[in-house]
């Protein structure tokens, strides 16, 4: 389901690879290894003007009684929490690579899997954002969270879930303003693009 992931690239690469055309003089990264829900990273999105841009979010919808991180792509055009956000809010995450945990009986050790995309760094996570007001500020937040999809066949015996990874040639496509969400963009990425690599384990 995508709980954690890994960013190395630099904001250079990534304005490279997605294209963003601002002035980065004001953006700052950190290389992190341990990606977590509640944190602040960078995700592209189309700023003022239709430019594209890399705007700095935090990660996940902190509501009441739940923490929101990730949206499942089945009917996301249709979900009452979620429809606003993937008509007109749609962002890419930039991720070098995603850690998952294997499902265990209570009690058992979790065995943590790392996976990248050779020759894609970073890959591009289909997101989307909306605004929250910070309760402890008063302030209000951009806030993202990762779509995630069924698993193909690497990740079956691992997990139930697959992060959306999208296509670079559909970048433009799933930024752009369109009269019809693009649903058909949040498609299974392929088995053979992935590669798998059990890293450790701790206990569930």
């Amino acid at each position: 389901m995508c709980g954690r992931y890994r960013r190395r690239s630099d904001k250079q690469r990534i304005a490279e690879v997605f294209h963003v055309g601002m002035d980065l003089a004001e953006i700052y990264l950190e290389p992190e290894d341990d990606v977590a829900p509640g944190s602040i990273q960078p995700v592209v999105a189309t700023g003022e003007g239709g430019r594209r841009e890399i705007a700095l979010m935090r990660w996940g919808f902190k509501l009441p009684d739940r923490h929101l991180f990730t949206a499942r792509s089945e009917g996301i055009e249709r979900a009452r929490f979620w429809m606003e956000s993937f008509r007109h809010r749609r962002c890419i995450v930039p991720a070098d690579a995603i850690f998952e945990w294997s499902d265990m009986e209570r009690g058992k050790k979790k065995q943590k899997y790392e996976l990248v995309i050779p020759d894609r760094e970073p890959f591009g996570i289909a997101g989307v954002w909306r605004p929250w007001k910070n309760p402890k500020t008063n302030q209000w937040e951009r806030t993202f969270a990762v779509i995630t999809g069924e698993p193909n066949e690497i990740m079956q015996p691992i997990h139930d879930r697959l992060t959306t990874i999208l296509d670079p040639h559909d970048y433009e496509e799933y930024l752009a303003e369109a009269e019809r969400p693009p649903v058909h963009l949040l498609r299974i990425l392929p088995a053979a693009e992935m590669r798998v690599t059990r890293i450790g384990s701790q206990v569930h």
